[in-house]
């Protein structure tokens, strides 16, 4: 009996302790199998938002390289750069080296079609050319081949090439032809000519775009090629070494299978994706456990198409990838799930000596509660440091927008909403009215810019839904009144079923650069035509003076024939017109060995002009409206050529009023004190919008022939620029602009703070 009850009572605590421990033991593996999701939601959530700002900067880098294509196609246009001009050459690459030292390039070679010589300017913006023997250079022997012209090419980055020697390079190059058009070279060969190239600091552009990123507190990325060496890292000692060895290297003890296969099968196959790992440090720092668990997400950063790789090769790429501790996510969710693990052995003690269901379902309440509190906690800092990662969105001096395939805006930044405020009615650049982009959310892009450049845009995405492709152009873009210059690029986005959904749209304002490319073009015209024209004034001048000599003997012995003495006379008018214009020619090619330095009086010397111009002027129905500063300072500049310009200039006035108008002359100081602008506003028919680039070209002319040489305002232009000024056009064609059509010249003239002599005598202007 005693033993049937020692076993009754042993049954019955066994049942009990089963009773109690089944449930703890339940709750304690659920709450281990919660925390495993948690993990994994969280890891995936943060990895999620990583690949998104490791997909944005492989973007940015893109664009950059796609910059520096569209910068090598438009220097190879050149055709200084096609025919090596002396010392053209030098100047046309350091413009361009100016432009596109920022994106790390530190040399711009041309090697010419024997391989015997190249011609170089480095990054201090020094020139030298080398001769040797460069026909085994790699991308010399790819230009040859006919198949590649127009072509990109870009060689794999290297540690090894001389005089950088420690630095990684990569070359950009593309072949050289000799088709472009100017004075010297009317009929251009077509033949292949050799090939030019960037020489890029690979580093300095990886550095450029990785160095700012952070994700979550301290998480940082990292950029290897195609090669497995890496291009940027935090850690300066791994910087072009292999990233399958150097962290073996640095810790042997840890195991670094997990992140070499990703860069094997993964990162070096151009995918892009999310993952884990184990390394030994973070940011330099070792943890004592000597082992720590990073999250990373990698994206591909496709520097060509495959199809502008010819025979085979390998198509050079880099791959970028975000990486941040785990420990940054988990470790709140761990403090969290220890926690819980107390509660729970505290609530089976509680029930051990009687405590009620009721209390364990509130411990277990208030222990979700504070977990997701603590969740929500995380979340909101992965959300500002999505938020400081579209700061620099916001912040970018491009216009950076998305539309809809309907061509409706869906998102846009600050100073695309500025730029594109200019569309408004009366608004200019420069308003300082406050522009809110919410108020840009849905519209079309026919409603921020003109129809035609809306258009354009329409005809490019068309493209890219067709191809898939990413395309970069170079175009302009009429906004409101004004017309810009864009350096743009069209990415198609998809969603996660692969669908098109979407286009982003990054815009660089580059009007001023192109309109430094056209003054360049201008300047090269101006000296080759002025070399002809010397040597045709050489040429005509002697047998003109022979004509007119023999014909001055003539009329001396027919004084007595009336008849053929008129004859005489004729043939002596013609011969002199003809000496005038070949004193013209060369005014235009060089400049009169005795000139003046400067014009003390301005004021006065256009007060005489305008004087001497009124009349005639009013004879034409046209009223001439003065507002000259009477004290406007010392200029440079010789006064009898500058006469000249402002009597061209008026000439051109006058000739643009046919049924006469309104001439307002306008001189003063410019806002910064340093130089004079004077003013020739007319209510003309305006300069057609297509010929308006030309207009400074010589020969050019928009009169009817006999009316004009077209010689006028390429020598206004060559006077004015010989003395460190300028002129600019702004012209409204009437059948644009049929309310406020008309031309305005301005010529600015540098100022001179020297003391000058006592005022010199202006002389009069000729009639106009």
């Amino acid at each position: 009996m005693r033993r049937l009850t020692f076993l009754t009572s042993r049954f019955a605590v066994v049942f009990m302790l089963g009773i109690i421990l089944i449930p703890l033991g339940a709750s304690l593996y659920l709450g281990y199998v919660s925390a495993g999701q948690m993990r994994q939601i969280v890891n995936e959530d943060f990895n999620q938002q990583q690949l998104e700002l490791a997909e944005h900067t492989a973007r940015l880098l893109v664009q950059d390289i796609n910059f520096l294509k569209r910068e090598l196609g438009v220097l190879n246009l050149s055709a200084s750069i096609q025919y090596l001009e002396h010392q053209i050459w030098a100047t046309r690459m350091r413009i361009t080296l100016s432009s596109v030292r920022e994106e790390g390039v530190v040399e711009i070679q041309r090697i010419n079609a024997t391989g015997s010589r190249t011609y170089v300017v480095d990054e201090r913006g020094l020139e030298h050319v080398l001769t040797g023997n460069f026909q085994e250079v790699s991308y010399l022997q790819w230009a040859k081949n006919p198949e590649n012209k127009g072509r990109i090419y870009i060689q794999p980055v290297q540690a090894d090439i001389p005089h950088y020697t420690g630095r990684l390079i990569m070359v950009m190059a593309i072949p050289t032809y000799e088709e472009t058009v100017d004075e010297s070279h009317t009929q251009p060969s077509g033949q292949w000519s050799g090939v030019l190239a960037f020489y890029i600091d690979a580093h300095k552009l990886a550095s450029k775009f990785a160095k700012d990123i952070r994700s979550g507190k301290t998480g940082y990325a990292w950029i290897m090629n195609e090669q497995g060496a890496f291009l940027y890292h935090p850690e300066q000692d791994f910087i072009g070494k292999n990233a399958f060895t150097v962290r073996k290297q640095r810790s042997p003890a840890i195991s670094f299978d997990a992140i070499n296969e990703i860069q094997r099968q993964k990162m070096l196959a151009g995918q892009e994706g999310w993952g884990t790992y184990i390394s030994g440090w973070h940011r330099g720092v070792t943890e004592k456990s000597g082992v720590i668990q990073k999250l990373m997400a990698y994206a591909p950063v496709r520097l060509m198409d495959n199809a502008m790789v010819s025979g085979g090769g390998t198509v050079p790429f880099w791959s970028i990838a975000v990486v941040a501790p785990a420990s940054e996510v988990q470790g709140v969710i761990h403090s969290l799930y220890r926690r819980q693990f107390l509660i729970q052995v505290i609530i089976g003690f509680m029930v051990l000596v009687g405590a009620t269901f009721m209390l364990n379902f509130r411990y277990e309440r208030q222990f979700t509660t504070m977990l997701e509190e603590e969740v929500e906690r995380k979340k909101t800092e992965l959300q500002l440091s999505e938020e400081r990662y579209k700061a620099l969105v916001e912040n970018a001096a491009d216009l950076i927008y998305t539309v809809d395939l309907e061509g409706r805006i869906q998102s846009i930044n600050h100073f695309a909403a500025q730029v594109f405020s200019w569309a408004r009615p009366g608004a200019t650049k420069g308003d300082e009215e406050v522009v809110n982009p919410e108020d840009f959310i849905g519209l079309t892009l026919e409603e921020v810019m003109a129809k035609k450049s809306a258009d354009f845009h329409w005809e490019w995405m068309e493209e890219i839904k067709k191809t898939g492709r990413i395309w970069s152009k170079r175009h302009p873009v009429v906004i409101g009144d004004q017309e810009r210059w864009f350096s743009t690029s069209i990415v198609g986005l998809n969603d996660a079923q692969g669908q098109l959904f979407a286009f982003e749209i990054i815009s660089r304002d580059v009007t001023g650069r192109k309109a430094m490319e056209d003054r360049l073009i201008n300047m090269e015209k101006l000296a080759s035509i002025g070399t002809l024209a010397a040597g045709v004034a050489h040429e005509i001048n002697n047998p003109i003076a022979v004509i007119l000599g023999f014909n001055e003997i003539l009329l001396e012995k027919t004084e007595a024939d009336p008849e053929l003495h008129d004859t005489l006379m004729i043939i002596e008018e013609e011969g002199l017109k003809c000496k005038k214009i070949v004193e013209n020619l060369l005014t235009f090619a060089r400049a009169p060995e005795k000139t003046e330095t400067s014009t003390r009086n301005l004021s006065q010397m256009l007060e005489k002009t305008l004087a001497v111009a009124k009349n005639t002027l009013l004879t034409k129905k046209i009223l001439l409206e003065a507002d000259i500063d009477p004290e406007l300072p010392p200029v440079q500049g010789d006064p009898m050529e500058l006469q000249q310009v402002f009597i061209n200039l008026l000439n051109n006035a006058r000739d643009a009023m046919h049924g006469g108008g309104r001439l307002a002359v306008k001189a003063a100081l410019t806002t910064d004190a340093k130089r004079v602008a004077i003013e020739f506003i007319d209510t003309g028919t305006g300069i057609p919008r297509e010929v308006q680039p030309k207009i400074f070209d010589p020969f050019f002319t928009t009169k009817k022939v006999g009316e004009g040489t077209g010689l006028g305002l390429s020598m206004s232009y060559g006077i004015v620029t010989k003395f460190g000024g300028n002129i600019t056009c702004v012209s409204f064609p009437e059948d644009e602009y049929p309310e406020k059509h008309g031309t305005t010249f301005t010529v600015y003239l540098p100022i001179i703070s020297i003391p000058q002599s006592p005022e010199e005598e202006v002389p009069a202007a000729e009639p106009v």
